[in-house]
């Protein structure tokens, strides 16, 4: 495998910061066992006000004391790191001493040393059997087997993890199974090969079970999205019949208004010109009442006797004809002004909300009485309706036109004004399907009967085609 191939495979796994999506660097992990960089969490804690929550799990860690620098390093990507900057090292690497060109490597260090840094190595008593080569022999080292090989070391006893405490389940080296992690204390110390088939083992198993619970997750979260999309749907469809019908509802209040300040209109002007013809009356009567008393008074008075009584038959004749006419009718002595209807908006909005128990009266026989429609609130009770249009069709199929489509013909429509409308004349609708139409906005009932010798009896519409 290219060292390219290698790179990419490695960044896409483990080598990017979910916070930053940049190679980690100075990698922390938390408690939670998610990584991140040093200097992402420490943005992190600033924003959440102090508390450290994990950015992916949202699990509360705890801060050590000393800050976030003391938390644990991912020393598994930090190796991966080193790996993948020695596959992407263009330069001549250099003495991790002296900075110098390097021309050993110490395997057992995993260090570069230049020929006076490798000698001073060497001589030290810990670290005078460490296996040295050339770097001709480390350039053909495979990186894979390179970091395979990265020795691990203990901080405590600086010496390399040969073996597992599957007891308290960390690595430990052999002067950790000598003090802390000694057989005689009960620790189980298994060899760092065989721990990690066990774990590879145990890894196994849980992948596989956390297929099944991802697979099965998804299919969870599609069907909420599906959920949610169905939703989303139905919400809008709602909005848009709320809208609707609130609109609906304004033009209908509209029409309720202009018809009721209308019919207002109407009856104050009739009363007013009532009213004022009887003032008029009462008016006039009073002028001749008053002129005629003036007279009688003048009489009264008047120093000529004779010439008083010469015109005082008169006077008494007109006086008694004044008296005899009863102009004062009922409605004048009245107290009260005209009550005027008031159609109460809720009665009408529930009437015009639903005209499905609206119905055509049917006949026992077509001339027993008058064919009616009645329409009728949402209680089924007979309510009269302005803005409700009613048409009626006869159609004649014995008739046919030039084109050979049967005979229709308009029907004269009789309001009573009470929720009744007669249909056409009783003689006419003998042997014809009757078609009627209850008109209320944009909601239309349709019904059609069939009138022979029989009665009257309604026919679903698939029974009945229009040619």
């Amino acid at each position: 495998m290219a060292s390219k191939e290698i790179i990419e495979g490695i960044e896409a796994a483990a080598l990017e910061c979910p916070l930053c999506m940049n190679r980690f660097t100075r990698p922390k992990i938390l408690t939670c066992v998610h990584s991140f960089c040093l200097g992402c969490l420490e943005k992190w804690v600033k924003k959440s006000n102090v508390e450290l929550s994990c950015p992916t799990c949202r699990d509360v860690c705890k801060i050590p004391e000393g800050g976030l620098q003391n938390l644990k390093n991912n020393i598994f990507i930090s190796g991966l790191l080193d790996y993948v900057t020695t596959l992407e090292q263009k330069t001549a690497p250099t003495c991790s001493l002296c900075s110098t060109a390097a021309c050993f490597f110490c395997r057992d260090c995993d260090e570069l040393y230049c020929t006076p840094c490798k000698h001073s190595h060497k001589k030290m008593k810990m670290s005078q059997h460490h296996r040295i080569i050339t770097m001709r022999e480390y350039a053909t080292i495979d990186p894979l087997e390179h970091l395979a090989s990265k020795p691990v070391l203990c901080s405590e006893h600086n010496m390399q993890f040969h073996f597992y405490c599957d007891s308290c389940e960390i690595p430990v080296c052999v002067g950790c199974t000598q003090i802390k992690h000694s057989k005689s204390d009960g620790h189980n110390i298994v060899e760092i090969n065989t721990a990690f088939e066990s774990f590879s083992t145990r890894s196994q198993s849980f992948i596989k079970t956390a297929d099944k619970r991802l697979e099965s997750l998804q299919s969870i979260a599609n069907e909420l999205k599906k959920k949610e999309t169905l939703e989303m749907s139905t919400y809008k469809k709602r909005q848009a019949t709320i809208t609707e019908e609130s609109d609906k509802a304004h033009r209908l209040i509209d029409q309720y208004k202009t018809e009721q300040l209308q019919d207002l209109e109407s009856t104050y002007q009739n009363n007013l010109k009532l009213l004022n013809a009887h003032v008029s009356d009462v008016e006039l009567a009073i002028a001749k009442f008053s002129s005629m008393q003036g007279i009688a008074r003048t009489l009264i008075h008047s120093p000529n006797h004779a010439m008083a009584l010469k015109s005082s038959s008169d006077v008494f004749k007109r006086m008694d004809e004044h008296l005899k006419q009863n102009i004062i009718t009922d409605d004048m002595q009245k107290p009260n002004v005209s009550k005027y209807n008031n159609t109460r908006l809720e009665v009408l909005l529930k009437a015009a909300k639903d005209i499905s128990k609206s119905t055509f009266e049917q006949l026992c026989s077509p001339f027993d009485r008058q064919p009616r429609i009645i329409t009728r609130d949402s209680k089924g009770e007979a309510f009269y309706m302005k803005h409700v249009k009613i048409k009626c069709f006869k159609v004649d199929q014995s008739k046919s036109t030039m084109d050979n489509r049967p005979n229709c013909a308009s029907l004269r429509i009789t309001d009573k004004h009470n929720g009744q409308y007669d249909i056409g004349d009783r003689i006419l609708l003998s042997s014809c399907t009757l078609i009627c139409l209850i008109i209320n906005g944009s909601d239309v009932l349709f019904k059609t009967f069939r009138i022979d010798s029989l009665g009257c009896r309604p026919i679903k519409q698939s029974d009945f085609i229009l040619v």
